[in-house]
């Protein structure tokens, strides 16, 4: 028989394991399909959310821009060059940075220059904006600003100590200054201004009701600023000139007194001429002096060494160094004549006249010898003297001309330091007398570094509001908070609704999709098929049928393959099927896959084991206390409570009486007995047993039977609860074959794509089929 099943129901492509055997071979592709599909389902679920968002927004932003006054921007461009402000021919160090950094000061002080209250009195002032009625026009905010206006009012105005009491008495005397001031602030409200980026261009923009008023306002307030600049201008030449007046009467007495200080001094230290050749020959004389006294110093050493040498000579001891060729040559005589002397006595005797000629002759020589030696003692010694003289006289004239020099060095610095203030108050002087020539005549012109570019036109279109613009930004703001609050709701939605969602969740196989009952027609019966219908002989089907009926039919029978194919041997044979919390439709999967599995020709068996609040009986219109809780409480025997059902192949074991302990009942021997006993008889056994979360007697009934069924009531059971109650089975080691999603809406975006067009495939199929 199971083979059989398999063979005819091999071609139905069920869902679960269609999604149980992709999971084992997904291509990367598909993941990134899947994703945009899934948030595409999510956007087409919330497709009232997002219209409702979307309208409301548009709504709003519709109110707020039909409702606002329209309002005319003009715009006048200037343009605002560097200034000098310096009176002064000289420029600081500097001068770039300082230059640069001063620029970019001055045009900040224009920009909030115009934007000033005195240039706005200015305007208001030569247009007479205070008594025109184009200005005191009332502008509407829009009916969203203003309810948010007078929301904020309303709550400023709740705050202790805050009283908005009408100002009288002393109070009105000021009215006319709080005109004036209202007037001001509306105008420098209404007013833009804004630096036009890498340029010295400035736009001047004010905004009004009236598109003529705007283009005059800004056009005048363009002229105003560069007439207060002017004006500025003048009374700053003004004030300068009197300034530089005073500082060159000041300056005067400087280069006056000066010049009387630099005359005294040179009186005083008579100073005829402190120049450049007066310093040459000071200096050309002490160096002629330096160099004769270096040589007199060179010579004096020599004659104070010859000095000394003869200081204590005489003609018998005298100093070799200080021979004189002629002393050498009567010396040379001398020792001739006594050599010969010599001679002459050995050969002839002492009295021979030869000898005393020779005698006489050595005589001679030794006194020349002796006189020329006195001489030259007498010249050293007067050389030296001399020498010495020389010395102390050069020594006091190169002394004074120190000293000259000297006085000459400290007279020229005194003097040039009153030569140099002479020169610099002149100089200032001259500068300040320039200066103030040039101011003069600067003050006598009209020349402004600021000039209009472009005039303002009078704008044909409003500024604010544009309406296109703002219903495009609505409908963009609409839908970014729609689709965001959208993916919220279904982030904080922690119900279960699609098997990728209990897959993921539970990590339990997917059995299948069950559609909504609700598409049935009304009155239409829960069960597949009413008592009184006949199948069909080749669908196995009840004819006639619609595509409504036929979606469950066709889930049921998808949801038999995948419980009769959960088993890698045989077909289970006792399922119990159970669910989380109640209300998930347990008790209607039990009949309906009972009547599927029957469909087989396979003897099947109904179990009621929810004997708190039985129901499977009454769905077969069963009545009484007959049950299966007789038997159990050993009331009676097991085969007086089976029930024949008008449907071929299917019986139903109803609970009967309700028990005042069903959990120990469930959990007795006698169950265990009674299971082996109806597995002999039975080919599919099928319990509809209480909610796990609710009751302990599907726990203690699990471990007994050949697998679980989950049913899960699709975007209604809670992610937790599921998880819980798959936990609880697991704890008692219940077999969990899988869970099957109930209650699902076909048309809901999550199964339209896939599900809907399939069975309703099948649908045409099978009648096709039929009618042949």
């Amino acid at each position: 028989m199971g083979d059989l099943i398999r063979r005819e129901y091999s071609s139905i492509p069920d869902p679960s394991i269609r999604i149980q055997r992709n999971t084992e071979y997904q291509w990367a592709s598909d993941d990134d399909s899947l994703d945009i599909r899934r948030y595409f389902q999510v956007l087409l679920k919330r497709k009232w959310l997002i219209g409702l968002v979307v309208g409301a927004v548009l709504l709003l932003v519709g109110l707020q821009s039909f409702t606002t006054t329209p309002l005319y921007r003009a715009t006048a461009r200037v343009q605002i060059d560097p200034e000098s402000a310096s009176i002064l021919p000289y420029q600081p160090l500097n001068e770039s940075a300082e230059r640069y950094l001063s620029s970019e000061i001055y045009l900040q002080t224009q920009l909030e220059i115009l934007q000033s209250r005195a240039l706005a009195r200015r305007v208001v002032d030569r247009l007479n904006l205070a008594n025109d009625p184009r200005f005191s026009v009332p502008v509407r905010e829009g009916v969203v600003t203003s309810q948010l206006s007078w929301l904020k009012r309303t709550v400023s105005n709740l705050r202790p100590g805050r009283s908005d009491a009408p100002k009288t008495g002393a109070d009105e005397s000021g009215a006319g200054r709080d005109k004036n001031r209202d007037v001001l602030d509306t105008f420098r409200d209404r007013l833009e201004v804004a630096q036009v980026p890498n340029s010295r261009l400035v736009e001047i923009r004010w905004v009004s009701p009236d598109p003529t008023l705007a283009a005059a306002v800004s056009d005048t307030l363009a002229e105003e600023f560069i007439e207060q600049n002017l004006q500025t201008k003048f009374e700053a030449n003004t004030r300068a000139t009197e300034f530089l007046k005073k500082q060159l009467q000041d300056m005067k007495g400087k280069v006056e007194k000066s010049e009387q200080e630099l005359v005294q001094y040179a009186r005083e230290n008579n100073i005829v001429n402190i120049g450049p050749d007066r310093g040459s020959i000071v200096l050309q004389t002490l160096e002629d002096l330096n160099r004769q006294m270096t040589t007199v110093e060179g010579e004096l050493i020599g004659k104070t060494a010859d000095y000394q040498a003869v200081r204590d000579a005489t003609p018998e001891n005298f100093p070799q160094s200080l021979r004189t060729p002629s002393i050498s040559l009567l010396e040379e005589r001398l020792f001739g004549l006594q050599q010969n002397l010599a001679s002459l006595s050995a050969q002839f005797g002492s009295e021979w006249p030869a000898v005393i000629q020779v005698r006489q002759q050595i005589q001679e020589v030794e006194k020349q010898l002796q006189r020329e030696k006195k001489e030259t003692i007498n010249r050293v010694q007067s050389e030296y003297r001399v020498a010495v003289n020389r010395r102390q006289m050069l020594l006091g004239a190169l002394n004074r001309q120190k000293s000259e020099a000297n006085q000459l060095n400290q007279d020229s610095i005194q003097y040039n330091i009153l030569q140099r203030e002479v020169d610099t108050n002149r100089q200032l002087y001259e500068g300040l007398l320039q200066r103030l020539k040039e101011t003069g005549i600067s003050a006598g012109m009209r020349a402004s570094n600021i000039h209009v570019v472009d005039h303002a036109e009078v704008p044909e279109t409003p500024y604010s509001p544009q309406r296109a613009g703002d219903l495009a930004l609505g409908l963009g703001v609409g839908l970014f908070l729609a689709i965001g609050l959208a993916f919220l709701m279904e982030y904080l939605d922690n119900t279960l609704k699609t098997p990728e969602d209990m897959e993921q969740s539970l990590g339990l196989p997917s059995l299948g999709v069950i559609p909504a009952m609700a598409d049935l027609p009304a009155g239409s019966s829960r069960l597949l098929a009413s008592r009184n219908e006949s199948g069909d002989s080749k669908t196995g089907l009840p004819a006639p049928i619609s595509p409504a009926r036929f979606r469950v039919w066709e889930a049921y029978r998808s949801l038999r393959t995948s419980i009769l194919l959960s088993h890698s041997g045989k077909p289970p044979k006792v399922i119990m099927v159970t669910s989380s919390v109640p209300g998930e439709g347990k008790t209607t999967t039990v009949a309906n896959t009972g009547i599927v599995l029957a469909q087989t020709g396979a003897r099947t068996l109904l179990i009621d084991l929810d004997m708190r609040k039985p129901a499977l009986a009454s769905t077969f219109g069963y009545n009484g206390n007959q049950g299966i809780s007789a038997y159990l409480s050993g009331n009676g025997d097991l085969s007086s409570q089976i029930r024949q059902t008008n449907y071929p192949n299917l019986f139903l074991l109803p609970a009967g009486f309700r028990p005042p302990n069903p959990a120990e009942l469930i959990g007795s021997e006698r169950m265990e007995s009674a299971l082996r006993l109806l597995g002999d008889y039975f080919k599919y056994i099928l319990i509809d047993t209480p909610p796990i979360l609710s009751v302990t007697d599907g726990l203690l009934l699990s471990p007994h039977v050949d697998g679980v069924v989950m049913v899960i009531k699709g975007g209604s059971t809670p992610k937790e609860a599921a998880r819980k109650a798959g936990n609880h089975l697991s704890s008692v080691g219940a077999r969990i074959l899988g869970a099957l999603i109930n209650n699902v809406d076909m048309n809901a975006p999550e199964y339209s794509y896939y599900y809907r067009h399939y069975f309703d495939e099948r649908y045409n199929t099978d009648l096709s089929s039929a009618a042949g």
